[in-house]
């Protein structure tokens, strides 16, 4: 499944910071219950799916009453040795527990059944179970394998971006839940892949996401004093010039959180009205005045 920026960072190698043995393996442990809970518990029960190459598994276990374990191992092998011939032994290895992890916890699962009666509060429990599962995973430095592995080859041969393979592969699953099981199904199917993307990033990154703005001033210094002694956050000048005017500016870059953010426009209004401030989310920030949590 798409796991937006969290997967594409871990697939072009900047995994979670290093932890310990046992919290990496509790990770692991807890994140391919959790995604395989979601799998067996919620999805298989209202027969809907999702994208990437559970879904897949999902489509062959309709039509042909295959256990979706057996499928999605079976899916994996030529993926497996197509990653061991085209990436290398390293990236296979570190995927390969975490698959297997992953199989075996949906063997296990295959008689929980969570019956509810609307079909939109399944795809929301699965999507909610699927996606934490997975940021389980990518916390403990490994992913689930399957499609994974065709866009980090696809991006590390031919430059072709993580997202746009996902985006690809995830919409011609859907399509084909569409085509198969109905366009209702295919709705439930795409709200499940969406959710559970976004609750990976969230599970992986953590849920204070910080901002970055980025001001434009005639008056640099008296902004950066400010941020440091009212908001109490270091803030970086930096030099640029103007396209048009050829013009040199200065710049301040300050990184904060969200409840920080309306302070800072405030001081900013105060010092330089016609100041321009451009803001943005900062994934993840390492460092002074964070979290350890965000690491």
């Amino acid at each position: 499944m798409a796991a937006g920026g969290a997967l594409r960072r871990l697939l072009e190698g900047a995994g979670p910071a290093p932890a310990g043995r046992f919290v990496q393996t509790a990770h692991l442990a807890a994140g391919a219950i959790l995604f395989s809970l979601g799998i067996n518990g919620f999805l298989v029960p209202a027969r809907l799916g999702e994208g990437g190459l559970s879904g897949i598994s999902l489509l062959v276990h309709y039509a042909t009453g295959l256990p979706v374990s057996l499928v999605y191992l079976l899916l994996n092998v030529p993926l497996f040795a197509f990653g061991w011939w085209g990436i290398g032994r390293a990236f296979i290895l570190r995927t390969g527990l975490a698959t297997l992890l992953v199989t075996l916890a949906l063997r296990l699962t295959e008689g929980v059944a969570f019956r509810v009666g609307e079909p939109l509060l399944a795809s929301l429990y699965g999507g909610a179970f699927i996606g934490t599962g997975i940021g389980l995973l990518f916390r403990a430095g490994a992913s689930s394998g399957g499609i994974d592995i065709v866009a980090r080859f696809l991006k590390e041969r031919y430059g072709i971006g993580i997202a746009e393979t996902f985006l690809v592969v995830d919409s011609l699953v859907l399509a084909a839940i569409g085509l198969t099981l109905g366009a209702d199904t295919a709705l439930y199917s795409i709200l499940v892949t969406f959710l559970g993307g976004r609750l990976a990033d969230i599970v992986q990154e953590g849920p204070l996401r910080a901002k970055s703005a980025w001001i434009i001033t005639t008056r640099p210094r008296d902004v950066a004093q400010a941020v440091t002694t009212r908001l109490g956050r270091g803030a970086t000048l930096l030099r640029a010039t103007g396209a048009w005017t050829g013009e040199e500016r200065a710049v301040v870059m300050v990184v904060l959180n969200r409840r920080e953010l309306a302070r800072l426009k405030q001081l900013i209004r105060d010092i330089d009205p016609h100041a321009f401030v451009a803001v943005t989310d900062a994934a993840e920030v390492l460092g002074e005045g964070f979290p350890a949590a965000w690491s």
